[in-house]
């Protein structure tokens, strides 16, 4: 179904005399693209109406994704795996702070932690989409600013009693740190058997 929808887009667009079959692969990838978030944020707004965890889904999903699209991490083969994966984690993230909202000193430690692994890795590449030198430095430098950022607006909101904001965004940085060291093994796996997309 993605594919018809892809192939009428390019096709409407490319009669229009906008696009050329050049740039045939560039916009399939971003129509691709722009198919899978708007299912996933269809998915999302569904679960959190359905749950009534609506709040808690979005203060984790806000901040993930914000910061997912500069720090990289895993990636997997088939967009279809991608939306479950991620529909599961958003949804089990929301169900986790609408249940605990508390920012122990363990949590700390390990959002620290998490903090420190973002800040140290990122970027991390796929492989089938590589990074250059230039693309590294500047997508690396993103990161640990919006990172910055985002600590600050975590810390705000947790001394101003606004937890579930705070708590979302520290769930968020664990999750992402998570996926940079999956990807990174994925990454090294994947280039010691001769495997770029595992």
């Amino acid at each position: 179904m993605q594919k018809k929808v892809v192939d009428w887009l390019y096709n409407l667009q490319s009669r229009w005399g906008i696009l050329k079959e050049e740039e045939r692969s560039l916009y399939e990838y971003a129509y691709r693209l722009l198919l899978s978030r708007i299912l996933i944020y269809s998915i999302i707004i569904a679960l959190g109406i359905i749950t009534g965890n609506w709040l808690e889904m979005f203060s984790f999903l806000l901040p993930f994704v914000i910061l997912r699209q500069y720090v990289g991490g895993i990636h997997l083969k088939r967009s279809v795996s991608c939306i479950c994966v991620s529909g599961f984690l958003i949804f089990i993230c929301g169900k986790y702070l609408a249940i605990n909202l508390e920012l122990g000193i363990t949590f700390c430690i390990v959002w620290l932690i998490a903090i420190a692994v973002i800040f140290l890795l990122s970027p991390v590449d796929t492989g089938h989409k590589r990074l250059d030198e230039k693309e590294r430095k500047v997508y690396g430098k993103s990161a640990r600013k919006l990172l910055i950022i985002e600590f600050v607006l975590a810390f705000c909101f947790g001394e101003t009693g606004i937890l579930i904001v705070a708590k979302g965004i520290a769930v968020a940085h664990i999750i992402l740190a998570s996926g940079l060291i999956l990807g990174k093994s994925q990454n090294f796996f994947g280039n010691k058997l001769g495997v770029t997309n595992l």
